[in-house]
């Protein structure tokens, strides 16, 4: 009997300590943030929009069903201080972590949503007003499309 619960007790200890190393969370080594996007959508005048950057490229594309003049396309090379300046203050597990809000179209707002795509996995996040880090990608997103503007007259 006293060898039956020896046995037992470190049976479970060893299962114990099994469920211990799976709960520990994992650690984001090597994980590279290969783009990120933004695309906005609704709003009377029937707007869209698409920014996708990464590394190499830049590709912004807005349409105003309302007001076709208004609609603008263009492709440029990304800036690597850009991109560096980006991808250095996103921190994935906050990104990961924060809640979307719900879309606001039905009051004829504007919904945004976020994705950015790495080497392990794709996060998309949209309305997520509250949570610092979606802000800070949907700001300096648009710092660069702002930029771009100014590059090619389209103030």
């Amino acid at each position: 009997m006293y060898k039956l619960t020896v046995l037992s007790l470190f049976l479970l200890s060893c299962a114990d300590s099994n469920n211990h190393k799976t709960a520990q969370p994992k650690v984001m080594k090597n994980i590279e943030i290969q783009s990120v996007e933004i695309m906005c959508a609704g709003g009377q005048l029937g707007y869209s929009s698409r920014m996708f950057i990464d590394e190499d490229s830049t590709h912004y594309k807005q349409t105003v069903a309302a007001n076709p003049e208004k609609n603008s396309e263009y492709h440029k090379k990304t800036v690597p201080q850009d991109w560096h300046n980006l991808i250095a203050k996103i921190n994935l597990v906050a990104f990961r972590s924060s809640k979307e809000g719900k879309s606001v179209q039905r009051m004829d707002g504007i919904d945004i949503n976020i994705i950015v795509a790495s080497n392990s996995d794709t996060i998309s996040k949209m309305n997520a007003y509250n949570n610092s880090e979606w802000k800070y990608i949907v700001e300096h997103v648009y710092r660069v499309k702002m930029n771009i503007d100014e590059e090619r007259g389209n103030n």
